[in-house]
């Protein structure tokens, strides 16, 4: 029974903190060719977090509670309008309170957007064109 309380919890405590990491970027401002835009209007086509050594059998947990002084780091790659291309880093801390995301964004030329994503098809294919999102 405690174990599915934990399990429970643990359930919860993801989704909010990946409900809130998520908000905080629809929040953020991207300069593009067409003006600035929310990231909400951005299309993300890949997400990379840094392991710890700490393994927490959920991804977005074992960001959130890592110990170091960010808790973690999260790579979104994001395409947009024009096109232009997006790294868009996540300094998350977390706990039982307030989710605290700090964003920095660097802007990408075509070159390194493909670079960054070489090995991943799927991400090339929804960034590039050719994939069908689902």
């Amino acid at each position: 029974m405690i174990a599915v309380a934990v399990g429970y919890l643990w359930r919860h405590e993801n989704r909010r903190i990946e409900r809130e990491l998520r908000q905080s970027f629809a929040r953020q401002t991207f300069q593009t060719e067409l003006g600035p835009i929310s990231g909400a209007e951005l299309k993300v086509v890949k997400m990379h977090q840094e392991r710890s050594g700490l393994r927490r059998r959920d991804p977005v947990l074992e960001l959130a509670f890592r110990g170091d002084p960010y808790g973690g780091d999260a790579f979104w790659y994001c395409v947009g309008p024009g096109p232009s291309y997006f790294l868009a880093i996540a300094m998350l801390q977390a706990g039982s309170g307030p989710v605290d995301v700090q964003w920095v964004v660097r802007p990408l030329t075509e070159a390194r957007m493909r670079g960054a994503l070489v090995g991943d098809r799927k991400a090339t294919a929804l960034a590039f064109g050719n994939a069908v999102e689902g």
